[in-house]
C-alpha cells in the first residue's frame, strides 16, 4: 500500500512538471509595463491578465501575427455603458447595461490596436491606427468604475 502511494505521488509530480513545461513553450504577448496599467483594489490580477490575453489572442488571430510579436502598450480598468463594450458595430443592438472590463492597447509591427474587454475575457477590436489606417476616433465616454 505504501509503494502504491509513492508511485501515485511520483506520477502526479511528473504530470505537474510536464504540464508546466508544455504551457511554458507557447509564445506569449508582452504585457504592458506596470506603469501603464490602471486598476482598482477590487480587480484581481487574474482578471487583468485574462483581459490582456483575450485581446492579444484576438489580435493574433485576426491580424495573423505571432503572439510573441504583440506588445502591450497600456491597460486600464473601465466600466462600459453597454454589452457591446462601448464599441457597437453598424446595425448591432446592444443591451444598455454597465459592463465592467478593460481598455487594452496593443502594438504589432507599426500598428496600434485598441481592444475593449469584459472581465470574462471577451475582446472586441474598437480601433486601430498605423500606416494605412486613419487615426482612431476619440474613446467613448465610459462610466467610472463604481467602488465596492
Amino acid at each position: 500500500m505504501k509503494a502504491r502511494g509513492i508511485v501515485l505521488g511520483i506520477a502526479a509530480a511528473v504530470v505537474a512538471v510536464a504540464s508546466f513545461s508544455i504551457s511554458a513553450c507557447g509564445s506569449k504577448a508582452t504585457p504592458p509595463p506596470s506603469s501603464a496599467v490602471t486598476s482598482s483594489p477590487t480587480t484581481s490580477s487574474a482578471a487583468r491578465q485574462k483581459a490582456f490575453e483575450a485581446a492579444a489572442a484576438t489580435l493574433s488571430h485576426d491580424a495573423h501575427v505571432p503572439r510573441d510579436s504583440i506588445a502591450g502598450v497600456s491597460q486600464e480598468e473601465t466600466t462600459w455603458p453597454n454589452s457591446c463594450l462601448g464599441c457597437p458595430k453598424a446595425g448591432e443592438s446592444c443591451a444598455q447595461v454597465l459592463t465592467p472590463g478593460y481598455r487594452v492597447v496593443l502594438r504589432a509591427a507599426d500598428a496600434t490596436y485598441e481592444y475593449h474587454t469584459d472581465i470574462g475575457g471577451t475582446a472586441r477590436l474598437c480601433s486601430q491606427s498605423g500606416p494605412g489606417y486613419p487615426p482612431p476616433p476619440p474613446p467613448p465616454a465610459a462610466a467610472p468604475t463604481p467602488y465596492r
